[in-house]
Parts: C-alpha cells; sequence; structure tokens
C-alpha cells in the first residue's frame, strides 16, 4: 500500500515544512535542487511524484513547463488547491501515459524511496526522456541518521533507500550522474549542516542530476 493515500498523512505534509526543523531542512534542500536545476535549459518537465506540489511550485517558478503527477489522490488534492500554473495527473510512475521522448527534464523528489519496482520507474522515465534530456532525482540517504531510525517513522519505514553507490548504479543506463548531499543529522537529528562538525555525520539528502545519452 502507498503510505500517501493516507489522508492524515498527505494533510501532514506541508504541515511539517512551516515547523523550525522543516524550514530548516527546506531551505538546504532546495538549494541542492536549485542548484542543480540551474545547471538545465528550460523546457518540458515531468515531475513523478508531485505530493502536495511542494517542489512543483519552485519547478515552475524556476521556468520550466511542467506537467506534475502523483498516485495518491490524497496528496493531489491538495496539489490541486494551490493553483498552479501547471498541468496536474494522476498517474502511476510505474505506467506513464505519456509517448516516448515527450519531456526535456523528468524530476522527482522523494518518491523513488516509496515505488514497488525502481527498475520498471527508471525504465519508464528512459522512455519518456528526450535523448540529451536530464533526470534529477533527489533521495534519501541509506547511511544516514535518517535511515537508522526509519523504523521508528510511520512514512519512512515503508522506504527502500538508496545509497550513493546503489543510486549511480541505477542512473548508469541514462549516463554518468553528478551527486551532490545534504541535511547532516546528528544522532539526536540537530542539523548539523552550518557546523563545523557537518562531515561527521552522513547526509540524509541526496541530488543526482544524469544527463540521458544523445
Amino acid at each position: 500500500m502507498n503510505v500517501f493515500t493516507n489522508k492524515e498523512i498527505a494533510g501532514a505534509y506541508d504541515a511539517y515544512y512551516q515547523t523550525p526543523a522543516g524550514k530548516e531542512i527546506d531551505t538546504i534542500e532546495e538549494k541542492l535542487i536549485t542548484n542543480a536545476l540551474k545547471k538545465l535549459p528550460k523546457g518540458k518537465m515531468l515531475e513523478l511524484g508531485c505530493g502536495t506540489g511542494h517542489w512543483t511550485e519552485l519547478f515552475v517558478n524556476m521556468g520550466f513547463d511542467v506537467v506534475a503527477t502523483d498516485i495518491s489522490d490524497a496528496m493531489l488534492r491538495k496539489a490541486i488547491e494551490k493553483n498552479l500554473a501547471t498541468e496536474i495527473l494522476k498517474a502511476d510512475a510505474a505506467e506513464l501515459p505519456f509517448k516516448n521522448e515527450s519531456f526535456d527534464v523528468v524530476a522527482s523528489v522523494t518518491m523513488m524511496e516509496f515505488v514497488n519496482n525502481k527498475e520498471v520507474v527508471l525504465n519508464e522515465i528512459y522512455r519518456v526522456l528526450k535523448p540529451g534530456g536530464y533526470l534529477l532525482l533527489g533521495c534519501l540517504n541509506g547511511t544516514s541518521q535518517l535511515a537508522k531510525n526509519a523504523a521508528n517513522d510511520p512514512v519512512f519505514k515503508n522506504a527502500a533507500f538508496y545509497v550513493p553507490e546503489s543510486l549511480e548504479k541505477d542512473l548508469m543506463k541514462f549516463g554518468t550522474s553528478e551527486l551532490s548531499s545534504g541535511v547532516h543529522f546528528a544522532p539526536d537529528f540537530k542539523v548539523m549542516d552550518r557546523t563545523t562538525e557537518k562531515d561527521n555525520h552522513e547526509p540524509a539528502f541526496m541530488v543526482a542530476l544524469v544527463q540521458k545519452n544523445k
């Protein structure tokens, strides 16, 4: 079962980003994603796992022509309520309703951890992405404190985390990926990114950018 079909979890998703901790984490993640997207020409973007539209809004504001999709009705209702300047559709990332080579960019933030079959989803992404197009993934790191505590979290206990090596390996069919990372949690879940101790803690969030072979 997709945990994000739960109305309570969908309702709490955006609320978390308004908390002090959520705002701090969001700032770090947004900077990583923004830095990656600044390297790309603007074009038609497919967002997979758009959820409540939290990242959709950033993609639209950065000038991409976005088609946002998700499988969860509960999450999509929240996204539609935001009246974003984008098309929002219900779609399964494992069976996308789009023609081959339809998009210049495919983006997905913290969705891959929750799909039933990563290989099937990546094959679909490869199919709909134009040659020379870009894939951007935001993923949770299986070596981080977040992953170590996942069994105690109602959402993350359902996640199949990547580690940097497995993420790079899965993206090899597209090309050579570029990784960046942040959100370094201490064991007490204090965010250490702005401290000198940052490098003593594994990052919880990874951004992978890869260009599909032409």
